[in-house]
């Protein structure tokens, strides 16, 4: 029994010991720093360097691929040794409902008048207690406007047999491929029905005809080498193509489309809201903003001027056909569904 128990609590330390190295972030606990942690291609390194130079304050950056990584980091250190995360918007829900995000104090935020308000109150945080909409992207259809002199925006463009005689690049995750067929079929649905997910694996396996590729970040690149004349793809990617390539268009499926919103939050324990706030000041002002779009493309949620122009076509009248992604059927069969459409 001793010898068992022994044995018991050598691995619990070194399962504690793991969970330590796995969660602890690489970061620094000095005053003159914040810690940051976010997805890749989202926070511009020149627009950093200015801020540290005219604060002093260092910034230390760490990377996730997913919002399934960043809850469950969130989740196993509370929040400990973060200042400033920037989750998608169902992630913001999961995260208040941990309790491991702090309120925003809004009077500090300078930008905040500024946020489109068609992107405030949304149903993940209703008031913006604990978010800050950041940038945001729309799931779109990039075309070779050659290939198409005149036409009507659809899904049916990468759905229907009857219309499509050229090859699509097609996004590679089964949330959001299920997603936008089930969108096309039944419009919007909170949870897919056994034969309504038939439905959409026969459709997804009727496309694979014509698919050309799954890319989830490279879908412009078969648009910009004329391979395919239809791809689908987020608005940061066809944004970037669009200023390099002219025979390039972004179109909204008439049918609506899906919205993606980053947000910027505050881990409950942070001890440096000061400096925290000086670099949310500063990310979401105007020239900070603008370099942010010319870098990535994403569409900011601070207004500005030079930018409102290129977003407003995208934003204003379409807002209402526009859905957030969720799970509309369970993760084990979504994944089981997917090998099955992949590999057949």
């Amino acid at each position: 029994m001793v010898k068992g128990f022994r044995r018991f609590i050598i691995i619990s330390l070194w399962i504690a010991l793991l969970m330590a190295i796995l969660y602890t972030p690489n970061c620094s606990f000095d005053k003159k720093s914040i810690n940051i942690f976010t997805w890749g291609d989202l926070l511009e390194p020149a627009v950093i360097a200015d801020f540290e130079k005219k604060t002093g304050i260092k910034v230390h950056l760490n990377y996730y691929s997913s919002n399934e990584e960043l809850m469950v980091k969130m989740k196993a250190t509370e929040g400990r040794g973060y200042d400033l995360i920037i989750p998608t918007d169902y992630a913001v829900r999961s995260l208040v409902k941990e309790g491991v995000l702090q309120k925003i104090e809004k009077s500090k935020i300078l930008s905040w008048q500024d946020i489109n308000p068609i992107l405030l109150d949304q149903d993940y945080d209703p008031k913006n207690n604990y978010s800050i909409p950041f940038v945001y992207e729309i799931y779109a259809l990039g075309i070779n406007k050659n290939d198409f002199p005149s036409f009507t925006p659809s899904w049916k463009m990468i759905f229907d047999p009857k219309v499509v005689n050229y090859k699509i690049s097609m996004l590679n995750d089964p949330l959001d491929c299920v997603a936008i067929a089930s969108l096309y079929l039944f419009g919007p649905v909170s949870l897919l029905s056994e034969n309504q997910v038939g439905d959409v694996k026969n459709l997804l396996l009727t496309q694979k005809k014509w698919v050309e590729a799954y890319a989830d970040t490279r879908g412009d690149y078969f648009l910009a080498t004329k391979n395919c004349s239809v791809v689908l793809a987020s608005s940061s990617y066809l944004q970037k193509s669009i200023r390099k390539f002219p025979f390039i268009s972004m179109v909204v499926p008439q049918e609506g489309t899906f919205i993606t919103i980053e947000n910027l939050c505050i881990p409950k324990l942070s001890e440096k809201k000061e400096a925290t706030y000086a670099f949310i000041n500063h990310i979401t002002k105007a020239e900070s903003v603008l370099h942010h779009y010319q870098s990535f493309g994403f569409f900011p949620a601070v207004k500005h001027p030079e930018i409102d122009k290129e977003t407003d076509k995208f934003l204003k009248d379409k807002f209402r056909k526009y859905h957030s992604l969720q799970n509309i059927m369970p993760q084990k069969e979504l994944r089981e569904l997917w090998l099955e459409i992949k590999t057949e």
